[in-house]
């Protein structure tokens, strides 16, 4: 009766599995409403128009400054050469002389300073920026709220903390002791354990390697929370990894675990089979 009822790792993994679907699903939903709220297609064409115009004003300006110092540009937006007097260039060298003769001339001063201010340059700066922000805000806030339906607000009406995949499978979780896990518990296994440490962090270190060029060492920390919750999984008693540990939950057979809804209800029947026990014992 107070022993854990242990599920079996394939029904485990089985349910996992399921989950992260339906979160897959959910916060792909989530997203989509938050880009309309936001109009993230309107905002993200704006920035590649900008782009456009950028790289246009940008072929036309240094076609022009080039050929003025002697250069020779070719190219289309990203792609393109600078040679002079036959050898490649860079448009660096081209800049260089107009640095150096920026205070000297009038004209290459006005160009100059043109150049510096580039008004398309600053826009698709700035709006690239904002999409990029628009982006985060509608992933981390997508899975949040899928979080917390799937993990928080459904193991509520299902009872014992059972998600979608675990009601199926027949898992349930409780404490150590065998007691009803608390809506506390579940919140903090919810909010800190999945969508923090084992969502989110992880997205955070994909962004600073992708875009932040944390390279190398965003990879150890990424394999490292990984390798912390495979290890913690078959290396503890009850197979509890970060979420669980969090909680202070273990998940168990629904259909065979005895759930007490109380420390209370556990101590009394504690109390009442030892005085069966002693009953028995002087029979």
């Amino acid at each position: 009766m107070f022993e854990l009822r242990k599920i079996g790792i394939i029904k485990r993994l089985s349910a996992l599995l399921l989950d992260l679907v339906l979160l897959a699903v959910l916060t792909t939903g989530f997203m989509y409403i938050i880009s309309l709220i936001c109009n993230y297609s309107h905002e993200e064409a704006l920035a590649n128009s900008y782009y456009t115009e950028r790289e246009d004003f940008r072929k036309e300006y240094m076609s022009g400054v080039a050929n003025y110092y002697g250069f020779t540009y070719e190219g289309n937006g990203d792609t393109y050469v600078i040679t002079k007097d036959g050898e490649a260039s860079s448009a660096n060298a081209v800049m260089e002389k107009l640095d150096a003769s920026k205070g000297n001339d009038a004209e290459t001063a006005e160009a100059y300073q043109a150049y510096l201010s580039l008004t398309p340059g600053a826009k698709v700066d700035a709006q690239y920026n904002y999409v990029h922000a628009l982006l985060f805000m509608m992933v981390s806030v997508g899975i949040l709220l899928a979080y917390l339906i799937l993990e928080f607000i459904l193991p509520i009406i299902f009872k014992n903390g059972q998600t979608v995949g675990k009601k199926i499978f027949g898992i349930c979780l409780v404490r150590p002791n065998c007691v009803k896990m608390s809506t506390f518990a579940l919140l903090a296994r919810t909010l800190i354990g999945k969508y923090a440490i084992e969502t989110m962090f992880p997205v955070l270190l994909i962004i600073g390697f992708l875009y932040y060029g944390m390279g190398i060492l965003s990879i150890i920390l990424l394999a490292a929370i990984l390798l912390l919750d495979i290890i913690l999984f078959f290396a503890t008693k009850n197979r509890t990894p970060i979420h669980d540990i969090f909680a202070y939950t273990v998940a168990v057979d629904a259909k065979l675990q005895v759930i007490f809804q109380s420390e209370e209800e556990l101590i009394e029947k504690k109390t009442l089979q030892h005085k069966e026990e002693v009953e028995s014992a002087k029979n």
